[in-house]
């Protein structure tokens, strides 16, 4: 499998004359992924591994954002909806609105969402013109804002069929709410039904310039958020969590925008069209009749508290004591939000606040099941795409660290993430003909007990593959992609042929020689799990050993740069010979690879010199990320797994797909667990940004 890999450079020589290492063969037919005993599906469901169960909240909001604006979602894109707005032009927003919508589920069934909204915002811009008429402006703007939700969200069983629950979309007599709360109301709720109550307030300022096609803006904004969730996990179990979270959001932006004439036809009050269309149709018509071209960086500086509770539903006097603690929450926490602002300050007000409601609730309800801290920052950057009908492209990084402190002492998390989405065809009412969404995390997690220093680091690397529409080579593709890491693992230790290769033919057959070859509608998802030793081994690994495994790693669209390498590798005046036509030499090749490797080693370097093991994961995880070497994700993989003791992975995969009735749900067999990994996990889980089906 081709790497990305660019160009090579004379430090590699070195690679050439390092003794290889007496190898290990394991039997071709030998390989050490099991299938996975998967629990009976259902609206909730347990993650069955523990590597699986640490990529669990990333998978499912993948899947589900997989499932939006496709073309077979025609029904389930349905959205009743009725808004009462308040005037005034500083009072823009206001209102209140309620509205009905089925939603979609990773598995393909649907839920019902029931939402009533109450929304009061104020906002006031100062313009000045910096030119003639038509010319561009600046602007200054101030806004606030506090919006209310109530929300339920009822599954409606796997048998059934999207267009059959039209019917019961339109029937709003019978919109749930989660008030009033009462003990008999929460003991009728359906196993996965999910009430949501989140408050938010929040100000913010801008400063933009803009003409008619262009704009350049930066702003900062400061949210404080709470949040009451009650979840039906299970027929004695519903599990009640409160959340409160400050954020402050800087931002910056730089947008392009070109209206076509049918946007100008559609606005225009006077003609018969606008008056017929109203809510979605309206909505189409601008999302088809306008393209854009859109960079944005932002940075966020965050922190939020969460507590969780679970009652038995069938015990009135639990039930009843969980409705009544729900109503004196809500009204604590509306006081929190505002107070979250002192989250970092010395006052220490909202942590007084968050200690007094979590002791009331102790003594109401038996005592917290969890209950945490965190404080985060991460820094991203974004860039946007849309030609009407023919593309909407997305694609964005972020790197970002998390500091949570619970009972069992403080996690600290180190994370890059890498998304992309693309949708191709995009019809009016209909959705999406093709879509291709892709996903990449990587997370250095590191935990220290009461009183004690952080220990060693665990790495965890996601990717999550997402199709719809596409020929079913493409999944082939991106399991070859996994391959490509996945048979490298050990190799600098001797092993060949790792029993840790994917069967890839078993997974999606190869498609019929004659004939048209079959779409694909569906995810894979990949979870590497490297344990405490196995990132000692990566960080130990000497630098002539890395040139070998870059070296290895390059794939057959790089092998003749490094074939030209060995018979060319001399330095001429210090630098890489070139002929005469500069463009068609190996030394601009060779000088990116060059950049590439040293890059990388820099990045080892800076990770084995840590003095702490929190500056180590750190340092760790930007390496996988990009780093210095600029690599993707998969390249520097692929050089670091060669040092790795196969038995020191942990790995989870899944293949959803359409080509098969069943789930294929794999894991690594024989290893032993890895610590700290469930329990970052469930951290995690708790703490991540919440789906709007589950929690």
């Amino acid at each position: 499998m081709c790497c990305n890999f660019r160009g090579a450079a004379t430090i590699l020589l070195a690679a050439l004359i390092v003794q290889a290492v007496p190898a290990r063969c394991a039997p071709d037919d030998d390989t050490d992924w099991a299938p996975v005993a998967v629990p009976a599906p259902g609206p909730v469901a347990a993650p069955a591994t523990a590597a699986g169960g640490f990529a669990a909240p990333g998978r499912f909001t993948f899947a589900q954002k997989m499932r939006d604006h496709v073309l077979d979602q025609i029904c389930r894109n349905l959205n009743l909806q009725h808004d009462f707005s308040v005037g005034g032009p500083d009072l823009s927003g206001s209102g209140f609105t309620v509205s009905r919508t089925l939603a979609t589920y990773p598995d393909n069934t649907l839920a019902v969402v029931d939402d009533e909204q109450l929304v009061v915002s104020w906002s006031h811009a100062l313009s000045r013109a910096l030119g003639g008429d038509g010319a561009a402006s600046k602007s200054i703007s101030l806004s606030a804002s506090v919006e209310g939700d109530s929300m339920v969200v009822r599954p409606l069983g796997s048998d059934t069929k999207t267009c059959d629950e039209v019917g019961r979309l339109l029937r709003l007599v019978d919109i749930k709410t989660v008030f009033p709360l009462d003990a008999k109301r929460i003991a009728a709720m359906q196993l996965g039904e999910l009430w949501r109550v989140p408050l938010t307030l929040t100000y913010s300022e801008g400063l933009s310039a803009s003409d008619a096609d262009a704009s350049l803006s930066f702003g900062r904004s400061n949210s404080g958020v709470s949040s009451l969730t009650l979840y039906r996990v299970a027929d004695d179990q519903v599990r009640m969590r409160f959340r409160i979270d400050h954020v402050v959001v800087y931002s910056r932006s730089l947008g392009v925008t070109q209206a076509f004439p049918a946007a100008t036809f559609a606005a225009n009050a006077k003609n018969i069209l606008l008056r017929l269309l109203e809510g979605q149709v309206a909505g189409q018509f601008d999302r088809y009749t306008s393209a854009w071209l859109t960079f944005g960086r932002s940075s966020t500086d965050g922190a939020r508290i969460m507590m969780e509770f679970v009652v038995d539903p069938r015990d009135p006097v639990q039930a009843e004591a969980m409705a009544v603690a729900m109503k004196g929450d809500f009204r604590q926490l509306t006081v929190m939000a505002g107070r979250m602002s002192t989250f970092r300050d010395a006052d220490g007000r909202a942590l007084k606040d968050y200690a007094g409601l979590r002791d009331a609730n102790d003594k109401t309800l038996g005592g917290t099941t969890y209950s945490a801290t965190d404080e985060y920052k991460n820094e991203a950057r974004s860039f946007s795409l849309s030609l009407p009908v023919f593309i909407t492209h997305n694609a964005s990084a972020l790197f970002g660290n998390d500091r949570i402190t619970d009972a069992g002492g403080e996690f600290r998390f180190y994370a890059g993430n890498q998304g992309r989405s693309s949708e191709f065809l995009d019809a009016p009412f209909i959705g999406a003909l093709v879509k291709d969404s892709s996903q990449r995390d990587v997370s250095a997690v590191t935990h220290a007990a009461p009183g004690q220093a952080q220990g060693d680091p665990i790495v965890v690397y996601s990717r999550n593959q997402g199709y719809f529409g596409e020929p079913a080579s493409r999944a082939r593709e991106t399991l070859a992609d996994f391959n490509g890491v996945l048979k490298l693992v050990g190799a600098r230790r001797g092993v060949v042929r790792p029993k840790t290769v994917l069967p890839i033919d078993a997974l999606v057959p190869p498609s019929p020689v004659m004939g048209r070859e079959p779409s694909i509608d569906g995810s894979l998802f990949l979870t590497l799990v490297f344990d405490q030793k196995a990132v000692r081994d990566m960080l130990a690994a000497p630098p002539a050993a890395v040139r070998a495994a870059v070296v290895a790693a390059v794939g057959p669209g790089e092998r003749p740069f490094v074939d030209w390498l060995i018979a060319h590798g001399k330095l001429r005046d210090g630098a890489l010979p070139q002929d005469a036509n500069d463009h068609m030499s190996p030394a601009g090749e060779l000088e990116t690879l060059s950049r590439q490797t040293t890059g990388l080693l820099a990045d080892l370097a800076a990770a084995r010199g840590a003095k702490t093991n929190q500056e180590r994961a750190q340092a760790v995880a930007r390496m996988i990320a990009g780093g210095k070497s600029g690599l993707a994700y998969e390249d520097v993989l692929r050089v670091l797994v060669q040092f790795v003791d196969p038995m020191d992975l942990t790995s989870d995969f899944v293949a959803s797909l359409n080509l098969k009735t069943a789930d294929s749900h794999l894991f690594l067999k024989g290893r032993q667990d890895v610590p700290t990994l469930k329990a970052s996990g469930d951290v995690q889980a708790r703490f991540a940004e919440p789906s709007k089906l589950i929690d």
